[in-house]
């Protein structure tokens, strides 16, 4: 008799199959998870501006230093990322060239746009990399790898470090989630309190290409290794905790208890960066899953189309913030427009608009195209090994 999904003990998530023609299946979307990374990343927009001088010169001491830790809006995305990654390939990697396919999955949908942004670094900031390793590197999205020369993870479009390291990141990721899958869920626990302990005495999120802090001879995107683990630890054991109550609330709380982790986090945020702002780690990671597990006020805002659309859109307006902000400048000089907020009011409109078209004119066509190529090549392996068999 086939087992219902009541029977299914706590420490088995039943595996989704994908459908025919796709590298992978998918779970139910979590849209709230989307929503949320259209305001991390006008967090960190913000952060590049000169919003947090602006604020200080009116003594708004807080504001500022809220804003100026919008680098911490990094460390949320890689355990956003680990949450995903987590929820959406339990069970998966497992099969026969699950590892490839999760790679290629991850090439798709990453590697187009980034690659327009170096052109549009080269086109409007007039950046090119100092040398033709740094060129390769960037290419290949290594260039956060290198612990003897961290300087190169800044090479061409500077925010590519971050996209260097989720790199890093994937290539642990099938393993790493292989391990945590065959493992009890008090494992699952003791990796989580680890690896938030790690990030938070290690002050992991302020550490960046330009403030290492007396780290040598360690890779950078070895250094937010913590905060991606904390996230591939909270999509597993939301998918444990789902599976053991298909039919109930995770969380009772009305929204209470997301109410108690959005204070929290913008408390902390408002903190000293090496101070009790490095405890964002832990906050980040509860404020997640309660937006999953807990039907909420906040939940169904993010959840609106609108912040849909802006999470979507939201690779873009990370990875495309400078040559716009540079081709933005330009042209206000141009109209002698020289009123700060102004300016910003400009870069924002034209930041949406550019990641939009670069949504719906590069990132999606091209992550289909690509699927669809690595599926059939797929297709056609399977059909050689079925004919061996």
């Amino acid at each position: 008799m086939a087992r219902t999904a009541h029977s299914i003990p706590v420490d088995k998530v039943p595996a989704v199959q994908p459908r025919r023609g796709e590298l992978t299946a998918h779970r139910a979307s979590l849209p709230a998870l989307t929503g949320i990374r259209f305001f991390a990343a006008f967090y960190v927009v913000f952060y590049h501006s000169h919003l947090p001088v602006a604020l200080e010169e009116k003594h708004l001491w807080a504001a500022a230093q809220f804003i100026r830790n919008g680098l911490l809006a990094v460390p949320l995305f890689f355990i956003l990322s680990g949450l995903i990654l987590s929820y959406t390939y339990e069970g998966q990697i497992e099969r026969p060239g699950g590892y490839r396919r999760f790679w290629e999955a991850r090439f798709a949908r990453v590697w187009p746009l980034y690659t327009v942004s170096l052109l549009l670094s080269s086109i409007f900031d007039h950046t090119t990399p100092h040398s033709i390793s740094a060129a390769v590197a960037t290419l290949f999205m290594v260039q956060s790898w290198n612990p003897f020369n961290m300087g190169m993870a800044a090479s061409w479009n500077f925010v590519c470090w971050t996209l260097s390291t989720e790199a890093f990141f994937y290539l642990l990721f099938p393993p790493m989630q292989q391990w945590l899958e065959r493992r009890r869920t008090w494992v699952l626990w003791m990796t989580f309190a680890l690896a938030v302990t790690l990030a938070v005495a290690g002050k992991t999120g302020g550490i960046n290409y330009t403030d290492t802090r007396g780290l040598h001879y360690v890779p950078l995107a070895l250094v937010h290794v913590p905060e991606f683990v904390i996230g591939v630890c909270v999509g597993n054991l939301f998918l444990r905790m789902r599976s053991a109550r298909p039919t109930a609330s995770l969380l009772p709380g009305r929204g209470v208890l997301t109410m108690l982790a959005t204070v929290a986090c913008l408390w902390l945020l408002s903190q000293p960066l090496l101070g009790a702002a490095a405890w964002t780690a832990l906050g980040f990671a509860v404020l997640l899953f309660c937006l999953a597990a807990e039907k909420s006020p906040l939940q169904w805002l993010l959840s609106t189309r609108l912040l849909i659309i802006g999470g979507q859109i939201s690779f873009g307006i990370y990875l495309l913030q400078w040559p716009c902000k540079t081709a933005v400048n330009h042209l206000c000089d141009m109209l002698q427009m020289s009123s700060v907020p102004g300016r910003f009011a400009v870069d924002c409109v034209a930041l949406m608009l550019l990641s939009a078209a670069g949504f719906y004119g590069v990132e999606e066509p091209a992550r289909r195209l690509l699927r669809r190529l690595f599926a059939r090549r797929e297709q056609r392996y399977q059909g050689v090994v079925r004919g061996r068999a």
